[in-house]
């Protein structure tokens, strides 16, 4: 899909028949230097003819019929890509066939017009000559020798032009039209590899000026045979030639030489910044692919590898929606042995009171949302001191303190976050009160010991748990919290643990579902009834 560019940024297609039609100026006015420094008499009559026997009134209509046929052509070549624009600029629909037909005449293009330049080259000259040859008694050789230039002048020009509208397509018009890169996935598209781009440059930049050196010296010798001329004089009109033709063709090879470094060395750069802001956590960065080449499909590789890596957090992220952060990121570490290790730890249950008949009496709506800020509240509890809620079940919470990641003080994290869930409960009761709605209650069982902590479930659904005695006994002990008529039960176990004093008050042993001896538990006070521990 074409990129949603607003249309006052949209580049313009003026600019690429100015890329096309600047390098024509360059091949007219270097041609007519080339037969203007040309050696021996035999081309003296060339140069009287241009400029000083009427021929020059040919001159100026050359430059004009150059631009207007290759205006022309290009105008022709490059009609899917300006319906499309159109559509663009009116907002109206593109089809996926006319998209497609634009999208391969916009990567052709630069290929295209160096073809239409070539042939332009090639007919113009051939005319224009034969109907000098024709109309005028000029020699054979001069014939040749102006159409062989032209000829190769052509080679160069259409270097030049390739690289300019090449350069100008991936700056303005390749973030338009493919936006999400793609390009060596486009079918019918030409590719040209960086090898060969190296090749088109040394071509252009060093094969052409010495094939005219050969071909003018080799006519020169022709010349040779029937003029007389010291060698004095012949060879200082070949070395002003030749140093004529050599600052030519190094001020175009260098030009070019600068197409082709920015067309590899800017794609890289931009890759090693887009690789600089992933590095610092920009996973919405993207590489802007420009090209079809090696580059190109390096350039989707590394989009491919950061879409990737954003799908990753993105599950990482949701995955710690459902699983605690800490316990995701061990998980996804691989630092959680998958048969499980034993751990000590303590665990916190947490349970509200008359959750059955408070279910009955509301809408469902409203008990979820009551339930999603209870626990919501009970988390950041948990979570503010640095323990893991494994689950909620019903109206249950059941938190750990110690594992996956190993911590001292364990049990003091948990007695404290008991208090603190303590505080927001009330706080959350005073919200419910001023919605008319009824408060909540709930029990806080506390105890601490080996559990065995690890990945259980089936083979292609885990589930990370806590396994054991101590698991069991803590959910009993919250279970305790009805009959002793408090919020927080703390077992012996755990109270022995403890680096800080708390205010707690000894209960009778209780006896509790699935164990044989009696369990020793001691009730968390409000710090107001800390004188009656």
């Amino acid at each position: 899909m074409p990129s949603n560019k607003p249309m006052a940024d949209m580049p313009h297609l003026t600019g690429l028949y100015f890329r096309n039609l600047g390098a024509t100026p360059l091949g007219i006015a270097t041609v007519g230097i080339l037969n203007l420094f040309t050696p021996l008499e035999l081309f003296q009559f060339q140069k009287s003819f241009f400029f000083e026997e009427g021929g020059w009134v040919i001159l100026p209509f050359i430059h004009p019929i150059v631009i207007s046929v290759v205006t022309l052509a290009q105008y022709v070549i490059q009609r899917p890509v300006a319906g499309v624009v159109r559509r663009m600029r009116t907002r109206d629909p593109v089809s996926t066939d006319r998209l497609h037909r634009a999208q391969k005449t916009l990567l052709n293009l630069p290929y295209l017009l160096t073809g239409a330049n070539l042939l332009m080259w090639l007919l113009i000259p051939g005319i224009l000559v034969g109907g000098i040859s024709y109309f005028s008694p000029m020699p054979l050789k001069a014939v040749l020798l102006f159409f062989f230039r032209a000829f190769m002048m052509g080679l160069v020009v259409s270097a030049v032009s390739f690289f300019l509208v090449e350069s100008h397509i991936r700056k303005q018009w390749i973030p338009v039209f493919f936006p999400e890169g793609r390009l060596a996935d486009h079918k019918g598209a030409i590719g040209l590899s960086i090898n060969r781009r190296i090749r088109l440059l040394y071509l252009s930049g060093t094969s052409v000026p010495m094939i005219i050196l050969l071909g003018t010296f080799a006519l020169t010798l022709w010349k040779t045979e029937t003029v007389s001329i010291s060698a004095e004089e012949l060879g200082r009109e070949i070395v002003i030639f030749t140093f004529i033709v050599f600052i030519l063709f190094l001020a175009i090879a260098l030009r070019l030489n600068v197409f082709v470094c920015r067309s590899i060395s800017d794609p890289v750069h931009d890759m090693l910044a887009v690789v600089h802001r992933v590095r610092k956590g920009d996973l919405e960065t993207r590489v802007q692919v420009v090209s079809n080449d090696e580059l190109g499909r390096l350039g989707d590789a590394g989009n491919d590898m950061i879409g990737a890596l954003l799908d990753r957090e993105k599950i990482r992220d949701a995955f710690g929606k459902y699983v605690n952060p800490e316990i995701r990121d061990e998980i996804l570490a691989g630092r959680i042995p998958l048969d499980g290790e034993r751990r000590e730890a303590t665990l916190l249950f947490s349970d509200l009171r008359d959750f059955t008949r408070y279910v009955e009496a509301n809408e469902p709506e409203e008990v979820i949302q009551s339930m999603k800020a209870y626990f919501t509240a009970m988390q950041a509890a948990v979570h503010n001191h640095h323990g893991l809620v494994l689950q909620y079940v019903g109206d249950e919470v059941e938190a750990v303190f110690g594992v996956p990641l190993s911590m001292d003080g364990h049990a003091d994290k948990a007695v404290q976050a008991a208090l603190e869930m303590r505080a927001r409960l009330e706080q959350l009761n005073r919200l419910r009160a001023k919605e008319g709605k009824c408060p909540f209650r709930h029990g806080i069982g506390i105890h601490s010991g080996s559990v065995l902590a690890g990945n259980t479930g089936s083979k292609d659904r885990l589930s990370y748990a806590l396994i054991g005695n101590t698991v069991n006994l803590a959910s009993r002990i919250q279970a305790l919290t009805k009959s002793v008529q408090c919020d927080i039960l703390i077992s012996e176990a755990a109270v022995r643990r403890l680096k800080t004093p708390y205010p707690l008050k000894k209960e009778s042993a209780k006896r509790v579902k699935g164990f044989s001896r009696p369990v020793t538990v001691y009730r968390l006070l409000p710090t107001t009834d800390k004188d009656d521990e």
